[in-house]
């Protein structure tokens, strides 16, 4: 029997190279989301340590009226800069969120033409399993035939 061969390979391929170029372009918007949460969760810290030393001062006694100043100054403009890093990341979900649609359609197709390819596969292994059945069979019967004449020959010798 001949090997066996998908006439809708391309196709498959095609689907899984689709599938490839949005997973990239996902990655791509994901990592670029992340770049903002990053640097959000690091103004962040950098607000927590700043906050943290500010108090210690006070505690301490060593602090100035022009370190409350700058303290303040700091404390809005990092407010301001972590509102601005996450509208950023936070504008970003439709684009993924419709990137992510794509990529489970895309996923979706590929899988029909896997199901389809192999789905063509067991029938081809099922045939193949059934004609060396009967090609077993047939050898089977012609040894049986010939062992067979070969007894009734010496029967009658």
């Amino acid at each position: 029997m001949k090997k066996f061969k998908f006439r809708l390979q391309g196709l498959l391929e095609l689907r899984e190279a689709k599938e490839k170029e949005i997973m990239n372009e996902l990655s791509v918007l994901v990592a670029e989301q992340n770049t903002f949460i990053n640097r959000r969760d690091s103004l962040v810290d950098s607000l927590q340590n700043q906050g943290k030393a500010y108090r210690k001062k006070m505690s301490d006694g060593t602090f100035s009226p022009s370190d409350a100043m700058l303290y303040g100054r700091f404390m809005d403009r990092s407010v301001r800069a972590i509102e601005t890093e996450q509208k950023k990341a936070d504008s970003m979900l439709p684009g993924i969120a419709e990137v992510r649609g794509r990529l489970v359609d895309a996923s979706v197709s590929k899988k029909v033409v896997e199901k389809l390819k192999e789905k063509k596969l067991a029938e081809y292994s099922y045939e193949a399993a059934r004609e060396e059945a009967k090609e077993s069979d047939d050898a089977n019967q012609k040894i049986y035939m010939r062992n067979r004449t070969l007894k009734m020959e010496q029967i009658y010798d």
